[in-house]
């Protein structure tokens, strides 16, 4: 969740306005202060290769009549690694006002600008220029930047000093630090870089991703507590729910390969066989293959197929969208309840949302509901 002030929390739930507030960069320099835009677009996916993306399209006048379509690679808005920094301006009527920060983006492409000219005593002067600007978090850095050659971990010691080396960005040290397995490679292929980081990354047991201030980070693969209510009602900000059912990876048959000391194969099955699930039912038989270099003997087999299948059987993640009344303070990862217009409530973990300048936010949810 985003660092916010207590009080904003009941500013949301009443009548407000936003804004974005737009700085440019090139490099440390700021070229642009507070551009205006007239329509915007920003969305998260924690399953993403690019986690954070956007669309925003800049307006500008210039007191000296100057044009802001950008033509060289330097130029303030072109995307040759400038930058935009982006937060989220929130006022209320009784005085309230706060900014979020959202993200540090680069701007990746110039899908459309033009200029409107006016004829001034014989001369063209540009009046204002409506620039619009694809945008992605600083992650797509990394993926353009592949290695030159094969290479191995510099230390096998600490996953966060790896990655802060191989990325050579500031990191911030959400979860405990590991060693990095002995045979990790990095391969020289186009985002292959990429591709290392989240190897790291999911040694960590997480995902990398940019956090707003544009450091990199991982989102750890844990449900933590609710830190926020989704409710019906006059004060409440649901404008819709969704309900989903998916039959993807709910698997009821475990199969497992496995070698003794002396590398002969192991075998060990374990399966569903009764209720609606049951692997001679109409559902069929739904296969997950597993394997273990702990596991030498075929007690062992039998016991860790007889775990996975019940673990695979207990409970199924399953995607709910939500649309609701936007909420600056949430962000992928985080756990929200959400009350259903058919009553009950349910508890899901942000996969990915998005938000933009109609005052609304798009949420889906992964929800746990046992099997």
């Amino acid at each position: 969740m985003k660092n916010t002030s207590p009080a904003l929390a009941s500013i949301l739930t009443g009548s407000f306005t936003t804004r974005l507030v737009i700085d440019s960069f090139y490099g440390p320099t700021r070229t642009k202060e507070d551009l205006g835009e007239d329509g915007w677009e920003l969305n998260w996916n924690s399953e993403g290769e690019i986690k954070s993306a956007g669309r925003v399209d800049i307006v500008y006048t210039d007191d000296l009549a100057q044009s802001l379509t950008p033509n060289e690679f330097a130029d303030t808005l072109a995307p040759f690694g400038q930058e935009l920094n982006i937060l989220l301006e929130v006022t209320a009527g009784d005085g309230f006002t706060e900014t979020i920060q959202q993200g540090r983006y680069l701007i990746t492409g110039v899908p459309d600008a033009r200029d409107e000219h006016m004829n001034v005593l014989g001369e063209l002067l540009t009046i204002g220029s409506r620039v619009t600007l694809t945008l992605e978090d600083r992650m797509v850095r990394i993926k353009r930047a592949g290695f030159r050659s094969e290479q191995a971990p510099a230390s096998l010691a600490s996953c966060w000093a790896e990655l802060q080396r191989i990325s050579g960005m500031q990191v911030i040290r959400s979860v405990a630090d590991k060693p990095i397995p002995v045979g990790l490679i990095y391969k020289a292929a186009e985002g292959g870089r990429l591709d290392a980081v989240q190897a790291l990354a999911r040694i960590l047991d997480g995902v990398a991703y940019i956090t707003p201030d544009g450091a990199l980070s991982v989102l750890p693969d844990v449900w933590g507590a609710p830190v926020a209510a989704l409710v019906l009602g006059a004060d409440g900000t649901i404008l819709d729910v969704g309900h989903s059912m998916e039959s993807e990876d709910v698997f009821n048959e475990i199969v497992g390969n496995f070698q003794d000391a002396d590398r002969n194969p192991i075998y060990a099955v374990a399966a569903v066989i009764t209720g609606p699930l049951a692997t001679t039912g109409p559902f069929g038989r739904y296969t997950r293959y597993v394997t273990s270099e702990q596991v030498s003997t075929q007690a062992e087999a039998d016991a860790y197929v007889r775990a996975a299948l019940a673990i695979a059987t207990s409970t199924q993640v399953y995607r709910v969208p939500v649309q609701c009344v936007l909420d600056p303070r949430l962000d992928d990862g985080d756990v929200v309840t959400v009350e259903r217009p058919t009553g009950g409530t349910l508890t899901g973990r942000i996969a990915n949302h998005r938000i933009g300048n109609d005052g609304t936010m798009s949420l889906e949810l992964d929800v746990q509901r046992n099997v």
